[in-house]
């Protein structure tokens, strides 16, 4: 983190670049398990880990756009032909 967060009332401390890589690590590793990551980061409380990794994570869907597929229906008066492939082959 480039600065200390302000979230709902409370207040995320920065974190180093290598706190961040082993956040990201342990959370792979042990999924929401606060207390377990916040035990292998020095000076840290679970609420503080969880706290980072929500506002992250937020940020990340940010970031992340989205694109949803369109479906349509054919009706079943079209008719597809390949005459103009036909024709090409031909030749």
């Amino acid at each position: 983190m480039d600065k200390d967060y302000v979230g709902e009332e409370k207040m995320v401390k920065e974190m180093s670049s290598q706190e961040e890589d082993l956040i990201h690590r342990l959370h792979r590793l042990v999924g929401d398990r606060w207390e377990i990551i916040a035990g292998r980061l020095q000076n840290r409380r679970a609420e503080e880990v969880e706290e980072y990794w929500s506002i992250m994570e937020e940020k990340r869907r940010k970031e992340v756009e989205i694109i949803k597929p369109i479906a349509f229906r054919i009706s079943s008066s079209f008719k597809f032909t390949m005459n103009s492939v036909d024709q090409e082959t031909d030749h």
